[in-house]
């Protein structure tokens, strides 16, 4: 097991990274929201919310980070067998995106989608789980290495509101 981040250090992950927030608006689309770090039901977490919109071809909001391991340890999706998270929300289904250095445009990642419940649950998203985004890439994540990772509310219109207190590999 690998924690990426478990907020010890709110903020930036286990690697000292910071993660970014993005909306649909850096491709024209109307989706707006916020990440805070805050504490729901006494676990410090970061807090996800906005309001997800799919007008004028948007639809996501998005918190990722970039994975920048030491060259001597990459993480690579045959070292584990998947993504965990432990989160709350809003019994909603979110997403994660994993990106590699073979996913080079926007809209090429590989997406496994969960539901967020109303109480603290960890929930393990296994590699071979994640589907291609595009036609261009390789079918599944074997032996690539991870170079972001993104949390995502999207490609419906609802409110987002999602906590993530660990996120890591298994």
């Amino acid at each position: 097991m690998f924690i990426l981040d478990d907020l010890k250090n709110p903020g930036l992950t286990t690697q000292g990274n910071r993660w970014q927030f993005f909306t649909d608006g850096v491709m024209g689309g109307m989706s707006s929201g916020k990440v805070k770090i805050k504490k729901v039901e006494g676990i410090t977490c970061y807090h996800m919310t906005g309001n997800v919109t799919t007008e004028n071809n948007g639809g996501f909001i998005q918190m990722r980070v970039r994975i920048k391991p030491p060259i001597q340890f990459p993480i690579q999706s045959n070292d584990y067998e998947g993504i965990y998270l432990k989160t709350y929300g809003n019994n909603y289904k979110y997403a994660v995106h994993i990106r590699t250095p073979y996913t080079k445009l926007p809209w090429q990642y590989y997406s496994l989608k969960s539901v967020a419940n109303r109480n603290w649950k960890i929930i393990k998203l296994p590699f071979d789980d994640f589907k291609k985004s595009n036609f261009y890439q390789t079918k599944s994540l074997s032996y690539n290495n991870i170079v972001t990772l993104g949390i995502v509310a999207g490609f419906d219109n609802f409110q987002s509101d999602i906590c993530i207190s660990e996120i890591g590999f298994y």
